[in-house]
């Protein structure tokens, strides 16, 4: 016997912390799961529901990973507010090509900041370098920021997991970038 999606996706969200567990809800929306069931589910529980209330309001399908989900959780759990995901840009010289942006904060003076997540495997995995070096990835990114900047992106920014969860360099990189925080008291609501 195995509990179903609903209630795995609940004792994961009473017994994870968000950063962990707001992937797994994310994947579940993402595969096309109704987490107004996870909401359902919960009713007659005895426990706290609040961290599967937060998760709820939070999850989005749109987080294509995992690595992704972590660091939108970094910035919900410190306050930030929440960017938009996966926003397309188009190359203003050759508009049929196209980047799409990990999270994208607009800001009301009109700059427009971008923060990417670059997992390692990016630059390591077989599967996904396809044959290219490190430096020709690089270049591509470096041509991709270039595009992005044309685009209208005024601040482009590069994270790792070790950014956000093994330093505070995520935490310093968006403050030093003036992107926006929500009051304290907002961030775990």
């Amino acid at each position: 016997m195995v509990t179903d999606a609903a209630r795995t996706l609940i004792d994961c969200g009473l017994s994870l912390p968000f950063r962990f567990a707001l992937p797994m809800f994310d994947s579940a929306a993402r595969k096309g799961m109704d987490v107004n069931e996870v909401e359902r589910s919960c009713k007659g529980l005895h426990d706290d529901r609040a961290p599967i209330e937060m998760l709820l309001r939070y999850v989005d399908a749109a987080s294509e990973n995992g690595g992704e989900s972590m660091v939108r959780a970094f910035i919900i759990d410190n306050g930030f507010v929440v960017p938009e995901l996966q926003v397309e840009f188009h190359d203003p010289t050759y508009p049929v090509r196209r980047y799409r942006v990990d999270f994208l904060w607009r800001l009301h003076d009109g700059r427009m900041i971008v923060l990417e997540y670059d997992g390692m495997a990016k630059y390591e995995n077989p599967a996904m370098t396809r044959g290219r070096t490190a430096k020709q990835i690089l270049n591509e990114r470096n041509e991709r920021d270039r595009v992005l900047r044309a685009a209208g992106v005024t601040t482009i920014l590069h994270c790792t997991y070790e950014d956000a969860f093994a330093s505070n360099r995520l935490f310093m990189m968006l403050g030093d970038n003036a992107v926006p925080r929500i009051r304290a008291e907002d961030a775990y609501r």
